[in-house]
């Protein structure tokens, strides 16, 4: 389920949210060069560590890359460029907001217009912005008053259809069909006194 959000919205509902505050926040500032890549995967990793999120840092470090990886292409001096010839530099700023059942990552660049998918787009699975479509629930883009974000919301859970959280399964020790585990001495005492008092009444 995707659904892409573009054009300008006011800062304190940048990312839509239903009016939930992040209960985390990591942030880092980097210059629009090739190596904010491998310092994007970095960060992610090193954050999601602190937040007991290991879980999901394989599928954020890969939407992380691809959002990094646009972000540097939209910004950065060209290739043929050398450093001599190079006037200024344009920042850019990664974010990741935990919430209590998604985490956010968003990168603002200096771009001036928010990132839009046109009809030649072509949206393959293994990389890109199609890659980012399919492991994200949510990402979109929008230019606020810090510069462009976009933005990618993966789930903390793992969710159904219906979007319910799926649970893992743990095996009881007692399976059905299975065999009833002994009663403890004291059980049978209790049962036993409780068997005595219904007669008596």
């Amino acid at each position: 389920m995707t659904a892409v959000v573009q054009g300008e919205l006011p800062v304190q509902n940048e990312v839509p949210r239903m009016r939930e505050e992040p209960q985390f926040l990591a942030a880092l500032d980097l210059v629009a060069l090739p190596t904010a890549v491998p310092v994007a995967r970095m960060f992610i990793a090193d954050t999601l560590r602190r937040w007991h999120a290991l879980f999901i840092e394989d599928h954020m470090e890969a939407v992380a890359v691809e959002l990094v990886s646009l972000s540097v292409q939209a910004t950065s001096p060209a290739e043929d460029t050398s450093w001599t010839d190079i006037t200024e530099l344009n920042p850019i700023t990664l974010r990741l907001l935990g919430y209590q059942r998604h985490i956010v990552f968003e990168v603002t660049d200096a771009h001036p217009e928010a990132f839009e998918i046109t009809e030649d787009t072509e949206l393959r699975e293994d990389s890109g912005i199609g890659l980012v479509d399919g492991l994200a629930n949510r990402w979109g883009s929008f230019v606020a008053p810090r510069g462009r974000v976009i933005w990618a919301e993966l789930a903390v859970y793992e969710r159904t259809k219906a979007g319910l959280p799926k649970r893992d399964r743990k095996p009881t020790p007692y399976p059905r069909g299975s065999i009833s585990p002994p009663a403890s001495a004291a059980d049978v005492k209790l049962l036993r006194r409780v068997r005595d008092g219904l007669e008596k009444l």
